[in-house]
C-alpha cells in the first residue's frame, strides 16, 4: 500500500473531524482510534499536523482507490462523526465518500454496525497532542470514579437505619468507599511515587478539608429543614457525598504531584501510549 493513499486516508479522517470546527474530546478520541487502524503511520505525520492542515474532503477522496482501504477510512469516519452526534454536514460528507466509494447504503451500515476499537500501538501515533488527549481523558475517568463513589456514600446516608450504632456503622462504610476510591485513583494514575513532605501534608490537609466540608454540608441541611420540611432527611447523604467528593479530589491531586515523572507508572498509566517503538529498538 502506497504512502500517498494511507496520506489521503488519515487526510479524510481529519477533514471529518476539522468539519465542524476543533474536534471535540471525543471526537478527537475517535480520531485517534481510526489512526491507529492505518499504522505504520507515514514518515513524519502527527494528529496534530493531519488537524492543522485542515484539508478539504473532496480532495483526497479520489486518491484512495483500494477497496478495503476505502471502507477502512469509511468506518473510522463515521465513528468520529458518530462520536457526539451525526450533524447535517457530517451526513453529506459520508453521502458523499458513499458516492466517491461506490458504497451502498446496506455496505454503509453494515461497516457502521461494530464499534471502531483502537489498534494495539506498534509504531503508532505518539505526539504532544495525543499525550495531552490522554491525559485529559484520564482525568474525566478519574473524576467519574470519585463521582460514583461519592454517590455511593450519599446512598449509604439516605440508608434507613436506627438506633445505637447505627452512625457509626455508616461512617465505617463510608470510611471503606473512601479508602477503595483511593486505591483505584492511584491504580489509575499507575501507582506512581515520589511524592514529597508538601505532596503528604498538602494530601493530610485536603481529608481534613473532607472532614471539614462534609460536616458542613450536613449541619447546612440541618438548619435548611428547619425551614424547607423534609430537606434534613438528606443530610447525611450531602455530608457524606461532600467528604467523599472533597477527598478523591486530594487524592488524584496527591498523585499527580510528584516532583519528576515516574516513568514506570507513566507506562502502566498508558501502556498504549507509550509502547515502545519497534523501528527504534
Amino acid at each position: 500500500m502506497s504512502d500517498t493513499e494511507t496520506l489521503a486516508c488519515l487526510e479524510t479522517l481529519a477533514a471529518l473531524a476539522t468539519l465542524n470546527g476543533a474536534p471535540t474530546p471525543r471526537e478527537f478520541e475517535a480520531f485517534l482510534k481510526a489512526l491507529t487502524t492505518f499504522q505504520p503511520l507515514p514518515s513524519g505525520v502527527t494528529p496534530e499536523g493531519l488537524l492543522g492542515a485542515a484539508p478539504a474532503l473532496g480532495d483526497r477522496l479520489t486518491a484512495i482507490t483500494t477497496p478495503e482501504r476505502q471502507r477502512q477510512v469509511y468506518r473510522g469516519a463515521y465513528a468520529i462523526a458518530r462520536s457526539r452526534g451525526i450533524s447535517t454536514q457530517e451526513k453529506a460528507a459520508l453521502a458523499q465518500m458513499r458516492s466517491a466509494f461506490g458504497l451502498s447504503l446496506e455496505q454503509a451500515e453494515a461497516l457502521a454496525q461494530p464499534p471502531l476499537m483502537a489498534v494495539p500501538i506498534t509504531a503508532g501515533p505518539n505526539s504532544t497532542l495525543t499525550g495531552m488527549s490522554a491525559l485529559i481523558l484520564r482525568e474525566g475517568q478519574v473524576r467519574r470514579l470519585i463521582l460514583d463513589y461519592a454517590l455511593g456514600a450519599a446512598i449509604v446516608g439516605l440508608i434507613p437505619l436506627r438506633g445505637g450504632g447505627s452512625l457509626e456503622i455508616k461512617l465505617l462504610v463510608v470510611l471503606g468507599l473512601i479508602l477503595k476510591m483511593a486505591w483505584d485513583i492511584r491504580n489509575l494514575w499507575g501507582r506512581p511515587h515520589g511524592q514529597d513532605w508538601l505532596a503528604v501534608a498538602g494530601n493530610l490537609l485536603g481529608f481534613g478539608a473532607a472532614v471539614t466540608g462534609g460536616l458542613l454540608a450536613w449541619a447546612s441541611l440541618i438548619g435548611l429543614g428547619v425551614v424547607v420540611p423534609y430537606v434534613s432527611a438528606f443530610a447525611k447523604a450531602a455530608g457524606f457525598a461532600t467528604a467523599t467528593w472533597i477527598a478523591g479530589q486530594s487524592t488524584s491531586q496527591f498523585y499527580t504531584s510528584a516532583q519528576r515523572p515516574d516513568l514506570t507508572a507513566l507506562q502502566r498509566a498508558f501502556p498504549r501510549l507509550l509502547a515502545p517503538d519497534p523501528q527504534n529498538s
